[in-house]
């Protein structure tokens, strides 16, 4: 079976960009109410463990994804984002499983990890999604 083209995977990526977007605004969303106490650990675990569970399946379809080989370092980077996405989200339940247990201290620096994974990720996350923007765009005043 043959890859698809630049536009195509271009396209591709952008979508799967737009969508791990949404997740990261709901991330937010759950440590802004996690860390103003207003949501319980139940209710946070249980959207924190959603919110794995759509990355894990935007992961591995964009995973089963063929570029062009002159796209293929952009894949690892999209790749490698959600991956540090699930890191900070993995991070972030193992604060709640801390604070639920009662362990404060644990708490509170996985939820640090979390945050400084988080911001990280969204360095690379807004550098990727304004590249793919870009070269759509270039590819766009090709066409016309």
């Amino acid at each position: 079976m043959f890859g698809m083209t630049k536009r195509q995977f271009l396209k591709r990526s952008k979508k799967c960009l737009r969508e791990t977007g949404t997740l990261l605004l709901s991330i937010r969303v759950i440590m802004d109410k996690e860390v103003h106490g207003k949501i319980d650990n139940q209710e946070a675990l249980k959207q924190m463990d959603n919110i794995r569970k759509n990355i894990e399946i935007i992961f591995e379809e964009f995973e089963k994804r063929n570029p062009p080989s002159r796209c293929a370092s952009l894949k690892k980077r999209i790749l490698r984002i959600l991956i540090n996405l699930n890191e900070a989200v993995n991070a972030n339940y193992k604060s709640l499983l801390a604070a639920e247990n009662g362990n404060t201290e644990e708490s509170k620096e996985k939820l640090k990890e979390s945050r400084k994974i988080l911001e990280e990720f969204r360095t690379d996350f807004h550098r990727t999604v304004e590249e793919v923007d870009t070269l759509l765009q270039k590819k766009q005043r090709r066409i016309i």
